[in-house]
Order: structure tokens, then C-alpha cells, then sequence
């Protein structure tokens, strides 16, 4: 039986000049994510220093300000939008007309019609309701697109994810609980094409085999998906392609 990962104390402070969340755990390896609005958070043994931690986090220096900067931009590009009509929404790798049409009475809500996004909302809606409404139309996308891909990726690893979940995440594409056995994936790739949806349920799914991200993980993935570094390094641009332009 797996032991359980306890929480044992917390500390906050300025880390090489990031604000940095420490959570010491009972857990022999270090781990770190960047957590909006730009809080470095770091899972380390209860025995590590802090010396150690800063070095840790210095040679990730790279990957935490390109997430900082994709933080960033989503949160400015998400107070340019106004979601009027004639913009255009982003749904699995294909850029559709907004349409708002006017509705009377009753919540705002989208829907995917002809190449088209409607968007009926009452004319005092505000731009929260509105974005709410184009949120739900990808929650109902990718939850179906999981539905269908799932069973297929399942069978390719060989592995059976006990729950899937989807939720807005700024860094991830997706994340693999492997005390659960429970995946969730990133409500935004609902935007992207759906080879990227593959790829990810692979990558989570093949956590349920392998912790990390090292040689052994890749070998699984080159014969789960032998093109997966393409997949994920077009997947990549066109994120950041995205909220530049946004």
C-alpha cells in the first residue's frame, strides 16, 4: 500500500526573486507548478533546506518565468475580450464567428451551430456571464470528446483512469493522481485539436505507469504515440500563439 502524502508545514517568503509557497511533505523527491496570479509553489522533503530548494528553483528559472508570461498574457487577454459578436472563438483548432443573438428571460448560454458560436444572453449581460457561457459550451465539448477518445487510449496503455475531470488550468495540460487514479485534464483544450486532446489523456494516462517524466516514461510514450513531441510542441505554440493574440 502507497503511503499517504501528509503535509507536515508550510512557509512563504521571496525565493530568487519569485514568491515562493513551500509545502513540506513526507515525500523524497521535489516537485513544482506556477499558480496563478504568479505564486511559485514548491512540494519538497520535510528535511530540505532552503539553500537546496533555491538552487532547485533557479535551475527551473526558464520553465517558471515562460509559465509566468503564459499567466500573464491569458489574464490580459481574457480583459481584452468582450465577447460581442463578430469575434471569433477558438473551438478544436478552428477559429468561429461569435454570434450573440438576444434572448429575453433565463441564463446566458452557447452552443456550436454550422461553424458558428451562438451566444444567447440578454443585453445586460456582462462580460463574466458571457465568458461563462462559452466556458460551459468547451466543458460540454471536451467532456464528450473524452468520452469518445478514452476507451480507445485506455486500451493503447493499458492502464484504466478510476475518474476524469476537467478544470481551467493556467500550466498544465493536465494532471494524473496516482494515489486515485484520477486524471484531470485542461477545460482549454477544448480549443485545440483534438490529436492534442489525444496526446494528453496518453501522457496522464501513462503516469498511472510511471511517476515521472524521465527515460522510461518517454519510451512509453514513443510507443503509445511515436509522434507525441510533435503533437506537444505544435500543441505549445499555438497556446502561446493564442493568448499573444488574443
Amino acid at each position: 500500500m502507497k503511503r499517504r502524502t501528509r503535509l507536515l508545514r508550510e512557509e512563504r517568503g521571496m525565493m530568487g526573486g519569485y514568491d515562493v509557497h513551500i509545502r513540506y511533505k513526507n515525500i523524497k523527491n521535489l516537485y513544482l507548478r506556477v499558480q496563478p496570479p504568479g505564486v511559485v509553489e514548491v512540494s519538497a522533503p520535510q528535511g530540505m533546506t532552503g539553500a537546496a530548494i533555491e538552487g532547485f528553483i533557479s535551475r527551473r528559472r526558464t520553465w517558471i518565468d515562460e509559465r509566468l508570461r503564459l499567466i500573464c498574457a491569458s489574464a490580459a487577454a481574457e480583459k481584452r475580450r468582450r465577447y460581442e459578436t463578430g469575434e471569433m472563438i477558438l473551438l478544436w483548432g478552428v477559429q468561429c464567428p461569435l454570434e450573440v443573438r438576444p434572448v429575453t428571460r433565463g441564463k446566458a448560454y452557447a452552443e456550436y451551430a454550422d461553424g458558428r458560436i451562438l451566444l444567447y444572453a440578454s443585453p445586460d449581460a456582462d462580460v463574466e456571464e458571457r465568458a461563462e457561457a462559452v466556458r460551459a459550451l468547451y466543458r460540454a465539448e471536451l467532456a464528450a470528446a473524452i468520452e469518445r477518445t478514452v476507451p480507445e487510449c485506455e486500451h493503447i496503455v493499458g492502464k484504466h483512469a478510476a475518474a476524469w475531470r476537467i478544470r481551467a488550468m493556467k500550466t498544465r495540460w493536465g494532471s494524473c493522481s496516482t494515489r486515485t487514479a484520477s486524471i484531470t485534464l485542461n477545460l482549454a483544450l477544448a480549443r485545440y485539436e483534438r490529436r492534442a486532446l489525444v496526446y494528453v489523456i496518453l501522457h496522464e494516462l501513462t503516469h498511472l505507469w510511471v511517476r515521472g517524466h524521465g527515460a522510461v516514461f518517454h519510451a512509453r510514450m514513443d510507443r503509445y504515440l511515436p509522434d507525441w513531441r510533435d503533437v506537444r510542441r505544435v500543441l505549445n505554440a499555438q497556446a502561446r500563439e493564442d493568448e499573444e493574440g488574443r
